[in-house]
């Protein structure tokens, strides 16, 4: 990404140099070498050139020889570190940069920052100017470690010494660290800093403006903002700055919206001169259109430019030169000459990984940066592989794709663990699963080929992995932050960041008024990059960094060890039109598929459409849905779990709103269902399985809950400007009514009175409404009694629950309607209120899929606490619940009235049941006791 920043040169600290004069002036190190007068002449003479209003290139060039020569003589005459060698060295490096001579100005920064290592005694905000430039020339040269290293430390020197002159700088080379890294969401919202730190300036430099407007156009478009990126680009055309480098970002924009013609119109009115990668991307436009001539012609006008601007070999521009050429050679079925060139681009972007064997790929990314353009080199090598062995069928090309695979899985998830916001995250992760969908397949392809050599395994732990990962490792960091050596203060102020951050969501939701949201977006924007600058600090502790970044993973054979021997584990995973199912149980591990997944998808739909639609009265309409369900779904399943009747299911795609246990268990009109043969619970993925059985069996003889029922009495006005009535829940008192534990009713349930109370009930009960916003999830939430007619103090928004502590609580009950609906993530699940108490810790949720009948409800959840009380698992004790109210004199009994209750997470029981076992030893010892007493009695009268 180029920064526009040709003007280095003019952007010099200049409320600093006033205190570099006085230095000069009269500086005192105590060394028993001074500088001569020959050098402090010199050194005057450099900084007069240096400080031209209107330098140029002739005058910037002398002043670089006068700084060389002072260096020159301080070495001939053994000076010892001062401040005429420490800002010589310093302005050298800022000359040497404008004339884009990078290994030269690096040196120059280096020597600078070692002269001020040397003087303790100098404020260490001397060091801030260095470390900023080194890490902005370290870009330029590809090194990410060094560029990320030499900036973070510049970031850390800027927040102890607030007054740093122009920190726009600093927060535009961050932003485009990050957009380099791919977390285009900070990646912007640094850029938005650096913009408003120059706006509050009553003299703005107009260029630094443009430069980083622009940057903030090239972040939207990678978010996929394209018609905003484009408002921003001919905004700064119209300005006549910067043409070129605008007109190169206009084509980019238009070649990710796939209008091509019109991204060709604006790449042909770039200056070829100044900016030949250009010509990459003409390239690859023209490929896109299938014009493979032209696409080779402009691959070798990149090659042969003569520019003194063309890319160095080591250029991120030559890399993709490499891997667009790949992309050429693979459009002409060259796949030996594509991957060599493919290598070449994977070598570029990793900047340590240097084997050019074409099978070899990169394995440790931890303690680097990465850019993620590796992962799109990567990627496409493996592609191209798989290419390869179905033009061969060489079985060696299959392995090499999934070992290709493996390391773009690894790649992706370091990166994924190295955004600060779960917003990247999932942005990130939302974009990329193609390479565990590809993954797995050649997993499973190696499978049918060699079926004893665990590849089905393999192919489970791929998906698994790839499961819920932005939950689990948020769930992760929170308990490491436990460990010892983690400063107390940082955890506070991450708390109170995240807090801040859930705050600004919310009201961002309900603010109709464009001038205040911007205002909001620059706010959450300023606590996204604290937010970043606290995660830095923390990793500072090694353990910390270790847990954070370590990846681990149970394997059907490590899982098998965790199930009792009726239990069946079954895994779903989607890869285009085919639905792979893997089932773990106490004896085994099987795999099967379900092609033709866009029928099954279809059949779902109108099955969840007839349960969600329930018409009193009339009869159930999902009756032919759920004869293909079984037959195409249930049916292969029950084949593989070996007769097991205790299944925990872990769900992919349009399953995850799928209950189960409402389908047929045979086939036939008459047919049982599901929940009357099996019990059924649901997982994020087998990690929380493995991770859930570690903690303690439970101790508790009896249960106490935490409930709340604030609509029962009656409906009331809402705080919320779509959502401003709830309705009356009249059966909600009688759902929680004769629970040991804590009640609050109608205006005593309030929001408050929940957060004030969490952590004391192991078992909480919401008896409300819930509103889900499957295009917002941030915008979902729990409604509360309204006693302050605050939308934010009366409702628990789903960005809120992410930060509370719920580690106490081992159930929480959400009765409200659609509490498991929100937007779907590729493989991560449903935003949904109910990931929501997870990510918060709590160890297991039941929730509500849809809208069902109040009283049915009610009926269900009262009996699931009795069930509760005595001991049952979870999943047993929801399940007898629906038995008892199939078999009550309810008047209607159908899936639509009692399905949409779900039990997700931990299935152990509350309370320590005692078994019958224990019974029938107490009453035998019982009844022997007095069979002895009787015994002894008779006895003593006989005598």
């Amino acid at each position: 990404m180029n920064k526009l920043v040709k003007a280095t040169r003019g952007i010099v600290w200049k409320g600093w140099l006033l205190f570099a004069a006085l230095l000069v002036c009269a500086y005192h190190t105590g060394n028993p070498n001074q500088p001569t007068p020959a050098m402090t002449a010199l050194y005057k003479k450099a900084n007069h050139l240096f400080h031209l209003s209107n330098p140029t290139d002739a005058t910037d060039s002398l002043a670089l020889a006068a700084y060389q020569q002072v260096i020159t003589l301080g070495e001939k005459n053994a000076v010892g570190p001062d401040s005429l060698l420490f800002y010589s060295y310093l302005n050298t490096g800022i000359l040497q940069e404008v004339q884009t001579n990078y290994p030269a100005a690096v040196r120059a920064y280096l020597q600078a920052h070692r002269i001020k290592q040397q003087l303790p005694q100098w404020s260490d905000s001397l060091l801030y100017e260095v470390a900023e430039h080194t890490g902005s020339v370290y870009y330029h040269l590809n090194n990410f470690d060094s560029a990320s290293y030499f900036l973070l430390q510049a970031e850390t020197l800027a927040e102890r010494f607030p007054n740093i002159p122009e920190k726009e700088r600093l927060y535009n080379d961050l932003g485009v660290l990050y957009y380099e890294n791919g977390n285009y969401l900070q990646s912007r919202n640094y850029f938005t800093q650096a913009l408003e730190i120059i706006n509050k300036k009553t003299k703005k430099d107009a260029t630094w403006v443009v430069n980083i407007e622009n940057n903030i156009a090239a972040a939207s478009y990678k978010l996929g903002q394209y018609q905003q990126a484009i408002s921003i680009y001919k905004t700064i055309c119209s300005q006549k700055v910067f043409t070129s480098q605008i007109f190169l970002n206009l084509g980019l924009a238009y070649k990710a919206m796939g209008d091509y013609p019109e991204a060709l119109r604006w790449f042909h009115q770039v200056n070829t001169t100044t900016l030949p990668r250009v010509f990459n991307e003409l390239a690859h436009t023209h490929l896109l259109l299938r014009h493979t001539d032209s696409a080779n012609y402009f691959l070798k006008r990149f090659t042969q430019s003569t520019s003194p601007y063309k890319a160095a070999p080591n250029s991120m521009y030559a890399g993709m030169h490499h891997l667009y050429r790949g992309d050429w050679l693979i459009n002409q079925q060259q796949y030996d000459a594509a991957l060599q060139s493919l290598q070449q681009a994977i070598i570029v972007f990793s900047g340590h990984f240097n084997n050019t064997d074409i099978r070899a790929n990169p394995t440790q990314f931890t303690g680097t940066f990465t850019s993620y353009r590796l992962f799109d080199a990567l990627l496409k090598k493996a592609t191209v592989f798989e290419a390869l062995y179905k033009a061969t069928h060489i079985e060696t090309q299959l392995q090499a794709a999934l070992d290709t695979y493996a390391s773009a899985m690894a790649l992706l998830r370091f990166i994924e663990k190295s955004y600060d916001t779960d917003e990247a995250k999932l942005f990130l992760k939302n974009n990329n699963q193609q390479v565990y969908q590809n993954a797995v397949s050649v997993c499973l392809q190696l499978h049918a080929l060699y079926p004893n050599k665990g590849y089905a395994q393999e192919a489970f732990v791929m998906a698994e992995r790839n499961k819920a990962s932005v939950m689990y490792s948020g769930i992760t960091q929170k308990g490491s932050r436990k460990l010892p050596g983690i400063d107390p203060a940082l955890l506070q102020q991450e708390r109170n960041i995240k807090y801040n951050l859930a705050r600004l969501s919310i009201h961002s939701d309900q603010t109709p008024d464009s001038t205040t949201l911007v205002k909001l977006a620059n706010e959450k924007a300023d606590y996204e990059i604290k937010l970043a600058q606290v995660q830095h600090a923390l990793e500072q502790n090694s353990a910390y960094y270790q847990l954070k970044y370590s990846d681990t993973y149970p394997r059907p054979d490590s899982l098998q060890q965790y199930l009792h021997r009726d239990q069946a584990v079954i895994s779903f995973y989607a890869t285009g039109n085919t639905l792979h199912v893997f089932v773990v149980t106490r004896s085994g591990f099987k795999q099967t598929r379900i092609d033709s997944f866009a029928t099954l998808q279809q059949a779902i739909t109108h099955w969840l459409t007839a349960l969600q639609n329930p018409e009193s009265g009339r009869r159930f309409k999902g009756e032919p849905w759920g004869q293909q369900l079984y037959q195409r779904l249930v049916q292969p399943i029950q084949a593989l779990t070996e007769g097991t009747t205790d299944w925990t299911i872990i769900p992919d795609n349009i399953l995850y709103y799928l209950p189960f246990e409402s389908l047929p268990a045979a086939a036939g009109a008459d047919a049982r269902t599901l929940l009357e043969t099996t019990e059924i619970s649901y997982q994020f993925s087998s990690r929380f399985m493995v991770t859930q059985a570690a903690k303690m069996p439970p101790t508790n003889n009896s249960l106490q809950t935490l409930a709340f029922a604030p609509f029962a009495e009656a409906g009331e006005r809402f705080p919320h400007p779509v959502y401003n009535f709830m309705q009356q829940l009249p059966a909600s008192a009688q759902e929680i009514a004769y629970l040991p534990g804590l009640t609050f009713l109608n205006q005593q349930a309030t929001k408050e009175q929940f957060l004030q109370n969490l952590s004391q009930y192991p078992v909480v009960h919401l008896a409300t409404h819930a509103i889900a916003d499957t295009g917002n999830s941030a915008a979902s939430f729990i409604a509360f009694y309204p006693t302050t007619r605050q939308p934010t103090l009366d409702a628990l928004y789903l960005e809120e629950l992410y930060g509370l502590n719920m580690e106490k609580t081992q159930l929480i009950i959400i009765s409200a309607c659609e509490t498991g609906h929100g937007q779907l993530v590729n493989s991560e699940g449903v935003l949904s209120l109910t990931r929501g108490f997870a990510y918060a810790g709590c160890a297991s949720m039941v929730n509500s899929l849809w809208k069902a009948d109040d009283a049915a409800t009610a009926a269900i959840l009262h009996q699931f606490h009795c069930y509760l009380q005595k001991g049952y698992t979870k999943s047993k004790a929801l399940r007898q619940a629906k038995l008892d109210y199939l078999h009550s004199n309810a008047l209607y009994k159908t899936p639509n009235f009692w399905a949409h209750l779900i039990l997700t997470g931990d299935n152990q029981p509350l309370v320590k049941a005692v078994s019958w076992y224990w019974w029938l030893l107490v009453s035998s010892a019982a009844v022997a006791v007095l069979f002895v007493m009787i015994y002894l009695k008779r006895r003593k009268k006989s005598t």
